[in-house]
């Protein structure tokens, strides 16, 4: 009965219903890079990223108000993909194992805006609702954002569809046959910093991993080939999203904090009767 009732509260408050087409649109573009950073072994990579806009954050908090949300999410989006363009230039086909640079790279950049917003922020508690995601943030521009990345997302996963699973598990085949590795390389890290920026109110910067991360990996284990594997990592990131944000309202919870926990409840979940099924059959 309280679940039904929280389905109505969607209808009828638009912050609650900004919060459902907000979560629409980003589990939707989650679940089509999600499969992409699993496959490339990136998911450090994502971390990094996600803690370096704490950075831009800090110095967008420091210079606007909370009510500004236009400049801040310029802001924090142009430092963010100046830190991303670094990390992705640093990390392009070098020698040195990759997984080192990106936890000095996040840890710095994080402890810097840490350092930055508690000297000159102009309302200290801001960062909290930032860092973990508070629906009551949403504003219809977060939406028309939100919808933006996802145009802008499907074309540019989907019509260089085979391009990036070439790129994916055979890179240096798909060098050789001509394939611009570097282009992708730097796209990839440019859509994964829009994302996560776009994504800061829902979710927070912190528990956006678990939407990057849960989809892809679900979709990968579960899935018969590589198309089967977007379509699934699409399906499980809208369901279990949608499910999270009703959850959380209906209980009074932390939105972003339900969203991370029912997805990996779920993944769980869905590896224990995996687990089952193939020992039934046997």
């Amino acid at each position: 009965m309280l679940f039904l009732h929280s389905l109505q509260d969607f209808l009828h408050y638009d912050f609650l219903l900004y919060a459902i087409v907000g979560t629409l649109f980003l589990s939707i573009t989650c679940g089509l890079i999600s499969p992409l950073l699993i496959a490339r072994k990136n998911a450090f990579m994502g971390s990094a990223i996600s803690h370096s806009t704490l950075l831009g954050l800090a110095i967008a908090l420091s210079l606007f108000s909370a009510e500004s949300s236009l400049a801040i999410f310029s802001t924090t989006l142009g430092i963010t993909i100046i830190c991303t363009l670094f990390l992705a230039f640093s990390t392009y086909r070098q020698k040195l194992p990759s997984d080192s640079l990106i936890g000095i790279f996040y840890t710095s950049t994080m402890a810097l805006g840490i350092i930055i917003h508690s000297l000159f922020a102009k309302t200290k508690t801001d960062l909290l609702s930032f860092l973990f995601g508070n629906i009551l943030l949403l504003t219809k521009e977060d939406l028309i954002l939100s919808a933006v990345l996802l145009l802008v997302t499907l074309p540019l996963i989907i019509i260089p569809f085979k391009k990036w699973l070439f790129l994916t598990y055979d890179e240096e085949g798909a060098i050789t046959s001509g394939v611009n590795a570097k282009f992708f390389h730097y796209l990839f890290f440019i859509l994964l910093a829009l994302l996560i920026v776009t994504s800061i109110k829902l979710a927070g910067t912190i528990l956006i991993e678990t939407l990057l991360l849960v989809p892809g990996f679900f979709a990968l284990k579960f899935s018969k080939n590589v198309k089967q594997a977007f379509i699934m990592s699409v399906l499980f990131s809208t369901f279990f999203a949608l499910l999270g944000i009703i959850l959380a309202n209906s209980y009074g919870l932390p939105s972003g904090a339900t969203l991370a926990v029912t997805l990996f409840v779920a993944l769980v979940l869905s590896l224990f009767l995996k687990k089952i099924y193939t020992f039934v059959r046997k």
